[in-house]
């Protein structure tokens, strides 16, 4: 797994939605606090929306990291025209994030 990659945003959405399944703005999960934002516009031509994930460990190395999901529509035929995901990394190293991630992973696995 890489940060920014499809496994790696997929594991990002089976972690947010097992540990905040009411969609909560904020929570607390294993050492980081999660904050989810989300912004919307509809005009008469086109639709987006931004999902964002901020995620921070303040543990012995601590790390924030910023995911977004952003997707547009076209109003008339209701089609997405662009659906992209990214990430970034705005303190501490990506090792420690992708070995925090990795943990949860197996915790699924034992499930």
């Amino acid at each position: 797994m890489r940060l920014g990659d499809t496994k790696f945003f997929n594991l990002l959405a089976l972690v947010a939605s097992s540990t905040n399944p009411s969609r909560a703005e904020s929570w607390q999960s294993d050492g980081v606090a999660w904050t989810r934002e989300r912004t919307n516009h509809r005009g008469p031509l086109y639709s987006y929306q931004l999902e964002l994930h901020t995620l921070q460990h303040k543990g012995r190395r601590p790390w924030t990291l910023l995911t977004v999901h952003e997707t547009w529509w076209d109003q008339k035929s209701g089609d997405a025209f662009r659906d992209g995901r990214w990430v970034r990394l705005s303190q501490g190293a990506r090792q420690d994030v992708l070995n925090w991630f990795a943990a949860r992973e197996r915790g699924f696995e034992k499930d």
